[in-house]
């Protein structure tokens, strides 16, 4: 076999591998799409097909790992390469975890809107974030597809927003609990909620850092923006 056929399927392993990883974050996507859907219109089979779809969320992960695996014992990637491979098995966790949080959403749905507990504030405002937060996801997933390291960074940025807008949220939610403490477990299942989109804009920002590292060989898991800016510049 020739070194430009060997070559060329060497490339279209990589570029299968990637498509995957695309496949897969659009699927995380609409899970967590679904799963606020669920919350804010009380739609129980929502949350049902969110729960039921977590496995195929996690066969993706299994899949994509084991073929992460076999093309590194195959092939032997090298430089920009093996960072890609390695970098897409970080970003696979985090879209599994993405999913866990979707599910965890989901299930918590019901108890919330079924309680009688006034929650249309807190509702409103956990949409709004929702929707930034996966945006921030089908962003990323984008500048994964693109190498867009501008993408990769607005990403970064947009997660900070959502970390603040979540502490808000999170302090109305702890001032309900001190002045209602009857209520205090259907304000906890709010709280969960809250922290559960809050580590989904982080699981968004974590696949932004992969895409750095994946392309600038720079990694920024514990830099603050402004060196993650400075970094992907000098570069």
């Amino acid at each position: 076999m020739s070194n430009e056929h060997i070559s060329t399927q060497y490339n279209t392993e990589l570029a299968a591998l990637r498509a995957r990883v695309v496949e897969m974050g659009a699927m995380v996507s609409e899970q967590f799409r679904l799963a606020v859907e669920a919350l804010t219109s009380g739609r129980s089979e929502l949350a049902d097909q969110v729960v039921q779809n977590d496995k195929r969320v996690n066969d993706y992960e299994v899949d994509i790992d084991d073929d992460c695996a076999h093309l590194i014992a195959k092939r032997q990637p090298a430089a920009g390469d093996l960072r890609m491979v390695l970098g897409i098995t970080k970003m696979v966790t985090d879209l599994e975890r993405t999913g866990d949080k979707a599910r965890k959403i989901a299930r918590l749905s019901g108890a919330i809107r079924s309680s009688g507990v006034d929650g249309s504030d807190w509702v409103a405002s956990t949409r709004r974030i929702a929707d930034a937060t996966r945006k921030l996801i089908d962003e990323a997933v984008q500048a994964f597809s693109a190498n867009d390291i501008d993408l990769a960074i607005s990403v970064i940025r947009g997660s900070r927003a959502v970390g603040r807008q979540v502490n808000a949220v999170s302090s109305e939610l702890v001032k309900r609990i001190a002045e209602t403490p009857s209520q205090v477990a259907i304000l906890l299942d709010m709280m969960a909620v809250t922290k559960a989109v809050d580590r989904v804009a982080d699981h968004a920002s974590n696949l932004a850092e992969h895409l750095i590292y994946i392309v600038k060989g720079t990694d920024v898991r514990h830099a603050t923006l402004d060196q993650i800016e400075r970094e992907t510049l000098q570069r």
